[in-house]
């Protein structure tokens, strides 16, 4: 259907076969006793001048990322300067209608040193990666907590 429509308004766009006019190219290809394909294909090919669009040509409408279903990035919130956790921004897949929250991100301190550091994921990334973890590199000094 996409080959017979006209813009993006999607209404179908007619065919002229030999002087003959269609409403699209489906009824003339039920009329003429002939597939689809070939109708279509032949008003798009130069070879054969009886076969013509009226209207708008139709052809391959190219997708942008924007128009497309699948494979959208993930929405993810820049690092902001650390407020001491008090700040979970969630980071989105726009692959699904509505879209859904993925992780959250945000300020932590690490289970293990207790030096604040971003992670990526709040949940799951609770020790920053100087201690092993899969957390964010700590920012503050360790604190004292063996003096």
């Amino acid at each position: 259907m996409a080959a017979s429509t006209g813009g993006t308004n999607g209404h179908a766009v007619a065919v002229e076969v030999d002087g003959v006019r269609y409403p699209s190219a489906r009824s003339a290809a039920q009329a003429l006793g002939v597939g689809y394909s070939m109708v279509t294909a032949r008003a798009h090919d130069p070879r054969h001048p009886n076969y013509r669009w009226l209207g708008a040509t139709p052809g391959r409408r190219e997708l942008t990322p924007e128009d497309r279903r699948i494979a959208r990035p993930l929405t993810e919130p820049e690092r902001w300067p650390n407020d001491g956790g008090a700040r979970r921004a969630p980071v989105m897949d726009l692959n699904y209608d509505p879209p859904r929250v993925v992780r959250r991100v945000g300020w932590l301190r690490c289970m293990c040193c207790g030096r604040p550091h971003f992670s990526e994921d709040v949940a799951r990334a609770r020790i920053c990666l100087d201690c092993g973890g899969a957390g964010g590199m700590p920012t503050g000094p360790r604190p004292d907590w063996d003096a």
